[in-house]
């Protein structure tokens, strides 16, 4: 079963808001439409073929969830610190998607998308993620579900959604160097970097619909942050999406040569 919701929970700070909407596995949902492919006509002496259809998932209820999420709506917003000075200009939302036995427990938590753009942040929301516990899915069978948590920075540097041939070069360059930090994921990452008017990035993110290797993660977080990019501006925080692929984040010398792809993506 797949389906989505909208519910908003305003946090009483300055940190923004924290927003709710469960992608799957959840009870008010769209019903996913099956298709089932007609059977061959069988032959007279043998027996028919076994028709049955189930759900592959289990469904949560959307208040269970919210419940669970307010229980811990401290350690969520807390996460938020760990972005530090980053505060002033950092802000959006990150998506985790729960991967939740049947018991209930979530087995896995991904960072599938971030606007935030905060490595430490992430990581600390996928820790509180991963220690929920939800209600026990109906059928006691496991499924998943996304939730959106949205941060707002506090707005004292203003912020310019950066893309063209100059950071093109940039990324080009950096690319290759993280190949020295091993291989990231079996996908390809989506990263975020927020260059700061010094020249080099105060804030990175990153995300995946796989899980990526975190001591690898550290290192090219590290390594971004410590690259002085040519692109700056006085007094502003330039954005810039880029993809780090499989092959170039792995340390395979014959693939370094691989195109970045350097996406714009319009600030919300």
């Amino acid at each position: 079963m797949k389906g989505s919701t909208a519910t908003t929970l305003v946090m009483v700070a300055a940190v923004g808001l924290l927003g709710c909407g469960h992608e799957a596995g959840t009870k008010r949902a769209q019903k996913q439409s099956t298709r089932m492919a007609k059977a061959p006509k069988p032959k007279p002496d043998a027996p028919p073929p076994e028709m049955a259809m189930q759900n592959e998932l289990g469904v949560v209820q959307d208040v269970d969830v919210e419940q669970v999420i307010e229980a811990h709506f401290d350690d969520i917003r807390g996460c938020y610190q760990r972005a530090g000075k980053a505060q002033k200009y950092a802000g959006g939302k990150v998506t985790l998607r729960f991967m939740i036995a049947g018991s209930g427990e979530a087995e896995e938590v991904l960072v599938v998308a971030s606007d935030l753009g905060n490595y430490s942040v992430e990581r600390c929301l996928v820790d509180v993620g991963r220690r929920l516990t939800f209600k026990a899915p109906e059928g006691n069978k496991a499924t998943t579900f996304d939730y959106p948590v949205e941060f707002r920075s506090t707005h004292e540097m203003a912020v310019l959604d950066l893309e063209g041939p100059k950071i093109e070069h940039d990324i080009s360059g950096l690319l290759p160097r993280l190949a020295a930090c091993g291989r990231l994921a079996a996908d390809d990452v989506t990263a975020i970097m927020y260059i700061e008017p010094s020249g080099f990035p105060g804030s990175v993110g990153l995300a995946a619909a796989t899980n990526f290797d975190e001591s690898v993660a550290g290192c090219i977080i590290h390594m971004i942050q410590h690259s002085r990019m040519s692109t700056v501006l006085p007094n502003r925080v330039l954005r810039c999406n880029f993809n780090i692929p499989a092959a170039v984040a792995s340390a395979e010398p014959a693939r370094h040569g691989a195109s970045s792809a350097v996406a714009h993506r319009r600030r919300r």
